[in-house]
């Protein structure tokens, strides 16, 4: 094996120089560095990690514990998480607990898997993992679900206890501007097709639609409040429900895109036109919106950026343990497009 040494003489500089160069600890003359790195590349030169970590107390190793990699804003989430963790000289190791199965639309039973989720999180500390990064598959509150752990950890696309740094994007805000884009373009009679009553994202959203409507002064009847359980079968069923009604809505906001799939498909059986007889709006900005015939106007979720913020805050707590919990909330978008 190469050492530095060796390295160091071929370039003519000292090991503190090449030690430097390898880690980024000091800046040296464009010259000095460009020589330094001629040798690394000359001597195939190949830093020891392990024995760095030794010295360090750190492997520079971030330990990422997904729900279901499967789950649709896990990808997303966690490229954000690698990119910027690579950025910063650190290396993601992931465990899935292949949980999409198990929770499927019953999200909010995942205590059932709590000893599950720990067995996890020991195999990455086993690993040596300087911190650990929690991925969601449905943004909730998840506490209590970690026994106590010596490790930095952080939740992304969701909530853990109030002793807990977060990263996540805020359903209510998020559903109340699209209700406020819907009545900006006109609409009052405008229904909603929720979610599972019991779900965090339908609670959430449902405040922000009747938020805006109180605002704008628009009345909600009751039946204009309809459940769904995310699928497009039950936006379908729900959106005849509506169809029925004594004064048909303007416009639907369904709580997700597949929802929104069977409130057009429903509509478009009726003999309905969207938009020009009933908007229609979603939210995720799954890959199916744009395929839609309309193509869906919905809301993107900021799922790469929160896998950004998270990999910093982590590396943040990782250099400064005793800093406070923090709750970052990163803002969604609304996408444009040819249904409302």
């Amino acid at each position: 094996m190469v050492t530095m040494k060796e390295v160091a003489d071929l370039a003519g500089v000292s090991t503190a120089t090449v030690s430097h160069v390898v880690n980024g600890t000091k800046r040296l003359s464009p010259e000095t560095t460009e020589r330094v790195r001629m040798a690394i590349r000359q001597a195939n030169y190949t830093p020891n990690t392990l024995a760095k970590s030794l010295r360090s107390g750190q492997t520079h190793t971030i330990g990422v514990l997904v729900e279901d990699i499967r789950g649709l804003p896990v990808v997303e989430v966690v490229s954000g998480i690698s990119e910027t963790l690579a950025r910063s000289g650190y290396r993601m190791l992931m465990f899935d607990l292949h949980l999409l199965e198990k929770l499927y639309n019953q999200y909010e039973q995942i205590v059932a898997y709590r000893d599950h989720i720990n067995a996890g999180a020991a195999a990455l500390i086993q690993a040596h993992v300087d911190g650990i990064i929690y991925v969601g598959m449905h943004n909730r509150h998840l506490d209590p679900l970690f026994d106590p752990m010596r490790r930095p950890l952080v939740f992304a696309y969701s909530h853990g206890t109030q002793l807990d740094s977060c990263v996540t994007y805020a359903n209510l805000d998020s559903a109340k501007a699209l209700t406020q884009y819907l009545i900006g373009k006109g609409h009052r009679r405008i229904a909603v097709i929720a979610g599972q009553p019991h779900s965090y994202p339908t609670v959430m959203r449902l405040k922000g639609y009747q938020q805006a409507m109180r605002e704008a002064g628009h009345p909600v009847p009751p039946e204009y409040i309809r459940y769904g359980d995310w699928e497009s079968d039950s936006g379908r069923a729900r959106t005849l429900e509506l169809l029925a009604c004594p004064k048909r809505p303007t416009a639907i906001f369904a709580m997700n895109d597949l929802m929104a799939a069977g409130c057009i498909h429903a509509l478009a059986e009726a003999g309905l036109s969207v938009p020009r007889d009933v908007a229609v709006a979603g939210f995720d900005n799954r890959e199916i919106a744009r395929y839609l015939n309309p193509p869906l106007t919905t809301v993107a979720l900021p799922t790469a950026e929160i896998g950004v913020c998270t990999a910093r805050r982590i590396l943040s707590l990782i250099q400064n343990p005793d800093a406070p919990p923090q709750r970052e909330i990163v803002e969604c978008s609304i996408i444009e497009r040819e249904s409302v």
